[in-house]
């Protein structure tokens, strides 16, 4: 997601560009368009003869049938200083869902100071990196956990605009097909982005768009190039593009956690583990886990060639994380296992060790399976203690699972009730052991 640096052609270049290709397309292929472009608010509405229009907010909604977009700024009326997201929502259902959820809104989450206030020392730089552009890096040591960015996105957009209102007279070839589809896409985005303060803007246009020549146009090419995945609304997945965190560059092996927090419309970046000052921060554009094949495979578009210590030793890192993605929830295991007199005490033990080791030396510390095997860890050695065995010096399994469980709030109180449900089997488990 860095800045392109052999960008020759201006943005509004692209826009022109994009704009004659596309007319000459609707032109040769009598694209039927009642669009009314002025309006930038409200609802853009499709009906069945494909031709498609704008109902302002306010305005009863003609038909239920419809497929619609609403646009809408939020959060509203709630920490205006750490900024607003411009929402591309595919329906009313999908906004009244937004509103609804539990808290929301909310002011952002560890703000030092209170909501969008500045830190005293920020936790990164956005930096020129070489071969990769802009990029993110620690202004100083950071420590696992520690917050990184906390920030709301530019835009939000379902993953996939569904165009329910384009038709053609005489069937086009798939090339052209997708290009007139790019380009109405693009709409979409251009309605959203005109409604976003001057500031935004120039952030938004100022990420790399590695799509700036397929026809995605300036806006879409963005949106496709720097979006994280969010959330769910009405079952169609969400994606935003950030000022910020959109500006971290890909690692197989990145250093990163993220999380989404719904209440505030935001996204946390935390340290995985350790970070020197100086050091990049990174995140990953693929399942980090697939072999190095397939992730290079999956990379290619953006123009990304990744030079982790996992990518460059290939045969033994795809060894050792083809384990680790095979690694199961054993908590079902771990309870037989404390229930059974004829199976020894560390037989779970040693096994779990050796996989967190694993997680450790791929540097795989923000997948979800070291968080799932942290918990494993905890639950073994609360066995262990409930046997009377003795506890390894310097484990804290328990204390970095509860710090990991921690940083998604959504989540960490059902995690935590999840735990004591399954520690307590296990002390059944073994209190029946002992009467054994």
């Amino acid at each position: 997601m860095a800045n392109s640096a052999n960008a020759k052609e201006s943005k509004e270049e692209i826009f022109r560009k994009m704009e004659e290709t596309a007319h000459r397309l609707m032109e040769e292929y009598e694209f039927v368009d009642a669009t009314t472009p002025t309006i930038a608010r409200g609802y853009t509405r499709a009906h069945g003869d494909y031709a498609f229009r704008v109902v302002p907010t306010g305005e009863p909604i003609p038909d239920a049938t419809f497929v619609s977009a609403v646009y809408s700024t939020q959060p509203q009326g709630c920490d205006p200083a750490a900024g607003t997201a411009e929402c591309i929502l595919h329906s009313s259902a999908a906004k009244r869902e937004l509103l609804a959820y539990p808290g929301y809104p909310t002011p952002l989450p560890h703000a030092p100071g209170g909501a969008g206030a500045a830190q005293a020392c920020p936790p990164y730089r956005i930096v020129n990196i070489p071969h990769k552009g802009l990029g993110m890096v620690a202004a100083r040591d950071l420590a696992f956990g520690e917050v990184i960015t906390n920030e709301r996105p530019l835009l939000v957009a379902p993953q996939y605009i569904l165009l329910d209102f384009i038709r053609w007279l005489r069937a086009p070839s798939g090339w052209e097909n997708q290009q007139v589809a790019l380009f109405e896409t693009q709409r979409f985005y251009r309605m959203a982005y005109e409604r976003m303060r001057g500031e935004d803007k120039v952030a938004y246009l100022q990420l790399y768009n590695a799509h700036a020549h397929d026809g995605s146009g300036p806006l879409l090419g963005v949106q496709r190039t720097n979006s994280f995945l969010m959330f769910e609304l009405q079952g169609v997945p969400y994606c935003g593009v950030f000022k910020d965190a959109s500006r971290m560059n890909h690692s197989c092996s990145p250093n990163t956690i993220r999380r989404i927090d719904r209440t505030s419309l935001s996204m946390q970046m935390f340290a995985a583990r350790s970070i020197k000052a100086g050091e990049e921060i990174t995140s990953s554009y693929c399942d980090p886990l697939l072999p190095s094949a397939a992730r290079q495979a999956k990379l290619a578009p953006y123009g990304v060639r990744c030079t982790c210590s996992g990518c460059l030793k290939p045969v033994e890192s795809d060894k050792n994380r083809h384990r680790i993605n095979s690694t199961k929830d054993a908590v079902p295991a771990i309870i037989q296992w404390a229930g059974s007199p004829g199976l020894p005490e560390g037989l779970l033990l040693g096994p779990s060790v050796e996989v967190l080791r694993l997680i450790e030396a791929e540097e795989q510390e923000a997948n979800e399976v070291h968080e799932r095997v942290l918990y494993h860890l905890a639950l073994i050695h609360d066995a262990l203690e409930l046997m009377g065995a003795p506890r390894p010096e310097g484990a804290g399994y328990r204390g970095k699972w509860m710090q990991l469980t921690a940083l998604d709030r959504a989540r960490s109180f059902g995690a935590l009730a999840k735990y004591k449900e399954d520690r307590e089997k296990v002390r059944a488990a073994v209190l029946s052991r002992r009467r054994a």
